[in-house]
């Protein structure tokens, strides 16, 4: 029985050496100093630049600074002091500063509070209807008061009337 047991432990510490160096093969080690400047990768979406899709917005912000390295993976960021987001970060979702790089965002454009600003509509601009069969899908091209009227965005009457009942009133046409 000890002798399974022997063989067992063997066999289960040679497959985690091998897997372990087919990993480090596309690995490579982030360590980051006091004073380094780094970006930080942004979740999906939150980032959206005006006019654009969640896809095609940017994946990073900064640089920032490191403040003080925590552990090997945890590091200190000095951020704004209105910024609402914790300063400590895993090191997978800091990049080391280079240069300017065009898909990256200065300051907080990123990070910013979403919920301090919130993306109202004030203006109704076009209306075009979908045909679908046997019913039409109404839409409205809607200027939001955080934003320019160059980004403008179609809503459909339904998303306008669960999210901003509000805004609906006999001028806007809604």
């Amino acid at each position: 029985m000890q002798a399974n047991l022997k063989i067992a432990q063997f066999n289960l510490q040679h497959a985690v050496e091998r897997m372990k160096a087919f990993v480090d093969q596309h690995r490579t080690p982030r360590t980051f100093q006091e004073d380094d400047r780094v970006f930080l990768q942004v979740p999906l979406g939150s980032s959206l630049t005006l006019g654009q899709k969640p896809k095609l917005s940017h994946r990073f912000c900064g640089p920032w600074t490191v403040i003080k390295k925590i552990s090997d993976v945890a590091y200190k960021l000095q951020l704004p002091d209105n910024c609402k987001v914790h300063p400590v970060f895993h090191v997978s979702k800091l990049r080391p500063y280079i240069s300017r790089d065009e898909n990256c965002v200065d300051d907080l454009v990123a990070l910013e509070n979403r919920a301090s600003q919130p993306d109202v509509p004030f203006q109704v601009l076009h209306k075009r209807e979908w045909k679908l069969r046997n019913r039409s899908i109404p839409e409205y091209l809607v200027a939001w008061t955080s934003h320019p009227l160059t980004d403008a965005t179609w809503e459909s009457e339904a998303l306008i009337r669960k999210h901003f009942p509000s805004f609906i009133t006999e001028d806007n046409d809604l």
